[in-house]
């Protein structure tokens, strides 16, 4: 939550910089791995020749090492293992839509368009128009917190006022039938060291026309619109809700790219051309698709720095088009530690294991677009080397409970260690990752149940390294001035074969976690696993977009679900859902909660859902917000005057 790393600025009055820094790496050697990359084969490397520490920096070849591995388990499985690990051969030989090598300028070329369009519209068109929440019946506020306050200690409590301004624009040639609903919001000022910039807002006013949500893009801003990268603003989360799921649009730390693969163009994140998330917000009867923002920033430069305005842009790209087909999101946590902020587990500094395991709720595809980031994992990079997700459960693959311990080199004085702390710790004079492959390998699912895997690498890296920058005249204004050096998170590459699943069909995700030696100590390592992934239905039923906070074991008994408010399922233990009783339909979170108990024999749900007003009351419960309750106030008493 406090990373101290740097990156490139991709900021228009240096793009020359850039160019040329990309000139250089395009002529660099590339090394070529698509599925562990360097940074994880090299796990494999050390093991072989008896080599254990857990960021080592040898060199050895994707092909050298998987066949080495695949030679030793001699098992039908790991060739089959191989030949996705070896995807690096079908991309040279351009079977892939898209060079990965390319995915940078093609992700360029989308945040060009999407500037662009802005530009032309809101800026120099005049399109951009003051929005009177109080009056238009929204609810926002806006905290403030400086160095001091962390997130171990409660959300701030420094009220600060907040606006918004929005803008829609239109596609060319598309009669309006598609284009960008854009907002703007603040202004905030930084001064470093972390500050906190914390706000809610419901609903989001959006184009009565839409029909679908087909991206979205959340970045922060200077005044003149141009976009920041990370540093010198960590957007810590920044929470598109979607009928009340948190993170189905979402953008965090690990959002923007490498230089070579977008930079802050990743901010931007659409679905492959002819796909999107149902939207309808004229429905009746509390069933209308709403949207809502919750997001915190952090100002990084080194304290103290010279005051910065900047405002957090969101933008949802929207559809009318009746040939637009639908998917859904779901959203696979890892299962939440003991009471940490932000629904994160602590894991040890030395390397260790998370899973957890969920089930797909109706038949369907994942959709699979990797120039598009689809799907997508999030995490705290400085201390995650790797992550899968396999089709079968934690037992299939060799992951029991019994390898599970409580965190034990992770101790905070404002975070303690509970016992649902757990990580698996392979043995210290083993490689983690042969440790992984060895058991999967070994596993009733073995190595061909891998669906999905990222790894950083030199090629597709997932931290970068930015140099320090003073407040001298060669950094002339604030957003620039007082960069702390080191290595920032960057978003990788996700990469995932071809996938179909049956309604019940289990998937698991894994991810491997522990300091990376280039990053100096942080003091509490709370992490993150979360795999997003669009899929689109193949059975008669729309998906509900979810998210879901996985056990360790199929069988355990208690899961969390959120789902979007007004999803309900078409039948259920074979009975209509126009059959069933009245005060079950009336209430979708019970309905649901009973499904999934049910249709997927999980013994004990826990469910949430919040509708418009449920939203509403979720952002105001315990949160400042007297600047609100003033504006309401008055307006009620000036109604009540007339």
């Amino acid at each position: 939550h406090n990373p101290h790393h740097l990156r490139r600025s991709t900021h228009p009055n240096i793009r020359r910089e850039r160019e040329t820094a990309r000139a250089a790496m395009t002529s660099t050697v590339r090394l070529g791995a698509v599925c562990f990359g360097v940074f994880a084969f090299v796990f494999l490397a050390d093991f072989m020749f008896a080599s254990h520490r857990f960021t080592s920096r040898a060199v050895l070849s994707p092909h050298a090492a998987v066949s080495a591995f695949v030679d030793q388990q001699q098992r039908p499985d790991a060739g089959a293992f191989a030949k996705r690990v070896l995807k690096a051969d079908a991309e040279q030989q351009q079977q892939r839509p898209l060079d990965p090598s390319l995915h940078g300028d093609y992700r360029r070329a989308k945040m060009d368009d999407y500037t662009s369009k802005r530009t032309a519209q809101c800026d120099e068109g005049g399109g951009w128009q003051s929005v009177d929440m109080p009056r238009s019946g929204i609810f926002a506020t806006s905290l403030y917190g400086n160095r001091t306050v962390k997130p171990e200690s409660g959300y701030p409590d420094l009220e600060m006022y907040v606006g918004m301004q929005a803008c829609e624009t239109f596609d060319e040639g598309a009669g309006e039938e598609s284009g960008w609903q854009i907002y703007r919001f603040g202004p905030m000022v930084g001064v470093g060291g972390s500050d906190w910039h914390q706000v809610w807002l419901t609903p989001l006013p959006t184009p009565q026309g839409a029909k679908f949500i087909t991206g979205k893009m959340a970045a922060p801003v200077d005044e003149r619109g141009a976009i920041l990268g990370h540093p010198p603003i960590y957007s810590h989360h920044v929470h598109i809700e979607y009928d009340g799921v948190m993170h189905a649009l979402e953008a965090h730390g690990d959002t923007t790219c490498s230089e070579e693969k977008g930079g802050t163009s990743c901010y931007l994140r659409s679905y492959p051309e002819g796909y999107g998330l149902p939207f309808n917000p004229n429905l009746p009867d509390g069933k209308a698709d709403y949207i809502a923002l919750d997001f915190m920033l952090n100002d990084l430069r080194e304290f103290p720095a010279p005051p910065m305005v900047f405002y957090q842009e969101v933008a949802l790209k929207w559809s009318a088009r009746e040939d637009v087909k639908p998917l859904s999101l779901q959203v696979s946590h890892m299962s939440p530690g003991y009471r940490h902020p932000f629904s994160t587990t602590l894991v040890t500094k030395r390397p260790s294991f998370l899973w957890s395991t969920s089930k797909w709720l109706v038949d369907g595809n994942v959709v699979i677009s990797p120039q598009d980031q689809f799907p997508w994992f999030h995490t705290h990079r400085k201390f995650c080397g790797a992550a899968w997700v396999f089709a079968a459960t934690p037992e299939e693959l060799g992951l029991t409970m019994d390898l599970l311990q409580v965190v034990d080199d992770n101790s905070h004085p404002d975070q303690p260690t509970g016992e649902t702390d757990l990580v698996w710790n392979p043995p210290a004079s083993e490689d983690p990752i042969a440790s992984l492959l060895r058991r999967v390998g070994e596993s009733e699912a073995g190595l061909a149940s891998l669906r999905c895997w990222l790894a950083g690498s030199e090629e597709e890296k997932v931290l970068e390294h930015v140099n320090a920058t003073d407040a001298s005249p060669a950094y002339p204004e604030a957003w620039r001035q007082n960069w702390i050096e080191g290595w920032y998170d960057r978003a990788g590459e996700f990469h995932c074969d071809e996938w179909s699943f049956a309604k019940g069909e289990p998937y698991t995700v894994v991810s491997l976690n522990g300091l990376d030696d280039r990053v100096p100590d942080l003091g509490l390592y709370t992490q993150h696993g979360a795999f997003l992934a669009a899929y689109e239905p193949t059975g008669d039923q729309i998906g509900p977009t979810l998210e879901v906070y996985g056990a360790y074991k199929e069988s355990q008994d208690s899961t969390l679900y959120v789902f979007q408010h007004n999803w309900s399922p078409k039948e259920m233990n074979g009975i209509p859902y126009e059959l069933l009783p009245e005060e079950l339909r009336a209430d979708n979170k019970a309905l649901n909660e009973l499904y999934i108990q049910n249709e997927f024999g999980v013994d004990r749900v826990q469910m949430q859902g919040r509708d418009y007003d449920g939203e509403t009351a979720f952002f105001i419960n315990g949160r400042t917000h007297k600047y609100y309750d003033d504006a309401m106030a008055e307006l009620k008493r000036k109604k009540k005057a007339k």
